[in-house]
């Protein structure tokens, strides 16, 4: 029938160009940029507020709109990657993510200065740090599969989300243990593609606790 055969027919799709997707990353990048000033703002504010002697506490809604705030930034930063990463990107514009340390960029101002605000504010604030800890382990886990020129930078955030998660785990012992085996996995997913990176090892080796036995090998290999 041909009134069919019309309807599933598929819209024709051109190429994307060059000065198109420049166009496109150079726009995210504009944005990008804003929400991460915001988001240093924003940390830095409570940081200093931290040290005070009476810190002002959050509320819900406060602790929300900053997780909807980090979360944007990540959402801005894969688009970036994603865009700057495109099969038909130039060699130049494929370099931008790490002529501007892009993905360091992302776990220090997407997350990691934001998990410690919240680190440093528990017991209140634990179940918006496991909110977002889930968060940026879903983002981390999908730039893994999506962006593998930064595998080595997501793995080890992803063992390092996995040790954050673990770290607050006090009620559920299985889920500890089940949130170390996860951060287990992605140390020695680095440790693998990395075997003279100290650091991993160490990771590994604060891991195994209370395993003396291994804590040593792995506090050993650290100092290689």
């Amino acid at each position: 029938d041909p009134s069919v055969s019309q309807m599933i027919e598929q819209p024709d799709t051109r190429p994307i160009s060059q000065e198109q997707l420049v166009a496109e990353v150079k726009g995210i990048y504009a944005g990008l940029v804003m929400v991460e000033s915001k988001c240093i703002e924003v940390d830095n504010a409570q940081s200093a507020n931290k040290g005070s002697h009476s810190p002002q506490q959050l509320t819900d809604e406060q602790w929300q709109a900053l997780i909807a705030l980090h979360r944007t930034l990540l959402q801005e930063h894969h688009d970036f990657l994603l865009a700057s990463q495109h099969p038909s990107a130039s060699p130049a514009l494929r370099r931008l993510a790490s002529k501007y340390a892009m993905p360091a960029r992302m776990w220090r101002h997407g997350i990691h200065s934001f998990l410690e605000l919240l680190r440093h504010r528990l017991p209140l604030s634990l179940e918006h740090m496991l909110s977002f800890i889930y968060i940026a382990y879903s983002m981390m886990a999908l730039l893994y599969e999506t962006v593998p020129a930064f595998e080595d930078t997501w793995i080890e955030c992803l063992g390092d989300l996995g040790r954050y998660r673990k770290a607050i785990e006090d009620d559920d012992i299985r889920d500890r243990e089940i949130w170390t085996a996860v951060s287990r996995y992605w140390y020695l997913k680095a440790s693998d593609k990395l075997p003279t990176t100290g650091r991993l090892y160490h990771h590994l080796a604060i891991l195994a606790r209370p395993n003396a036995l291994q804590q040593t090998y792995y506090y050993t290999k650290s100092l290689c």
